[in-house]
């Protein structure tokens, strides 16, 4: 009782004594629920979040940023050394794999993780299981392994670790498949109070995909990739399945670069585009959320009409382990005004009310300010980036099936198979298992090899396994 006490004591000396209003009414396991959260509470976390809430309203001032180079994808996909490099290191096993797979499926009218979504055109395979597919025919064709982690919330490792036993871990060797969660901090009111979650706890988010670092570290998994002689760690999130692993011009050029973090980058498609766009941030290089940048900068352009900031990252990333044992993990906080539900106790138990509060969260892409010789690789919107953020409309269901159809589409057309479209998209349905083919060079090779039979037309949806 006399550490309790003290617990309750110290919160309120620092101006939470709201989180114990109606303390000896309030039921048992709420108590405990909140002693506990606020006994495991980093206080230099606190204090930080307390200083980011007090210095945001003079952080929107503008930016002081300018445009950065990035290597075009003419230049760096045919770079042969670059390739013969990045084979050899998957060749040695030097190469791990890290998917960010935090995020729930809520808005895609789905109730588990994201990465469970069933999405493939025909199969209906889910985001993890092309994964396990890319991952399970790269270990194949290297012979070595290729560990694959994976970072989810706290609030969805049960889950997630559940589909990948009662799928089989997808062919894949459990062993090789290594699962660890993501930080949490605390949310706050604008004047800086915590607040109370339903079960009576501290209401806290996910630290974002900036808590990478740190959580790679604390579960372990870095000193795991150490002990495997893993030099470079490819980065993807769990939303866009026409990424392409591993990719080894990319790999190659970043090693022979001495990069220690590289990025993947797009044309944007408009100027309001959503995604981080690239350039320097006060002299370094980097990627400015797009919610930042501001208007002005947003629609800037060059004296041939183009676009300033053109290139915007699609969460593609290639880091050097030995830049992320040195790194602290501590990145820039960003803030983002929410409405959250929130516990109110009162003399007759408490209520669930939705309050404006702050969440914060760190992004990955903050690191690059960091790394030495960071680089940026250009590639394409129709090659590597059809994400499933929405259930309808822009990066929806419907526009992530279609983005993966027309990519299998032009791996056939390129092998001389006459594919029949309408209005640039194929008038069949057709899904290439990456067990089949992981992109047009190697899908020449199986219709030749693997088929009894000489495919030169899609008259029907096709299905190639």
């Amino acid at each position: 009782m006399n550490q309790e006490n003290g617990l309750v004591e110290r919160w309120k000396r620092r101006g939470q004594g709201h989180l114990f209003a109606y303390w000896d009414k309030r039921p048992e396991e709420k108590k405990r629920a909140l002693l506990n959260d606020l006994e495991a509470l980093d206080i230099e976390v606190y204090e930080l979040l307390q200083r980011k809430l007090k210095t945001q309203s003079s952080d929107g001032g503008r930016l002081c940023i300018e445009p950065v180079a990035h290597i075009p994808e003419a230049q760096w996909r045919r770079d042969a050394e670059a390739q013969a490099r990045g084979k050899d290191l998957l060749a040695a096993g030097r190469v791990a794999i890290c998917t960010v797979a935090g995020g729930q499926g809520s808005r895609l009218g789905f109730d588990g993780p994201k990465g469970c979504f069933p999405i493939s055109p025909i199969r209906q395979a889910t985001l993890f299981q092309i994964f396990a597919e890319k991952v399970l025919a790269a270990r194949r064709h290297y012979d070595r392994p290729l560990y694959w982690y994976i970072m989810t919330s706290p609030l969805n490792l049960g889950p997630t670790r559940g589909f990948f036993e009662s799928n089989g871990y997808f062919g894949l060797q459990e062993a090789e498949v290594l699962f660890f969660t993501q930080g949490l901090f605390p949310s706050l009111t604008g004047e800086g109070k915590l607040l109370l979650a339903e079960e009576g706890g501290l209401f806290q988010n996910p630290n974002g995909h900036g808590g990478t670092i740190c959580a790679l570290k604390d579960s372990g998994c870095l000193d795991h990739m150490t002990r495997e002689g893993v030099d470079e760690l490819y980065y993807f999130q769990v939303d866009n399945p026409l990424v392409r692993i591993p990719d080894p011009p990319f790999l190659g050029l970043h090693s022979l670069k001495g990069s220690r973090m590289s990025t993947k980058v797009i044309e944007k498609a408009y100027p309001e585009e959503k995604i981080g766009v690239i350039g320097t941030i006060a002299g370094k290089p980097g990627v400015i959320e797009y919610s930042d940048i501001g208007e002005e900068n947003q629609k800037a352009r060059d004296e041939q009409g183009n676009l300033l900031y053109s290139h915007g990252s699609i969460a593609i990333h290639i880091f050097n382990t030995g830049f992320l044992r040195s790194h602290s993990g501590r990145l820039p906080l960003h803030v983002a005004e929410k409405k959250i539900r929130t516990w109110i106790p009162n003399d007759r138990g408490g209520t669930v009310e939705e309050r404006q509060g702050i969440k914060f969260e760190m992004f990955i892409f903050d690191a690059l300010a960091d790394a030495a010789d960071p680089l940026f690789f250009e590639t394409t919107r129709e090659e590597e980036f059809a994400p499933l953020k929405n259930k309808t409309g822009r990066d929806s269901i419907e526009t992530c099936r279609q983005g993966m159809m027309n990519l299998y589409a032009r791996w056939l057309l390129a092998n001389g198979v006459s594919v029949p479209m309408r209005e640039g998209k194929p008038v069949h349905r057709i899904e290439i298992s990456p067990s089949f083919a992981w992109d047009a060079e190697s899908l020449g090779e199986s219709l030749i090899c693997r088929l009894p039979y000489t495919v030169n037309r899609i008259d029907e949806d096709t299905l190639l396994l």
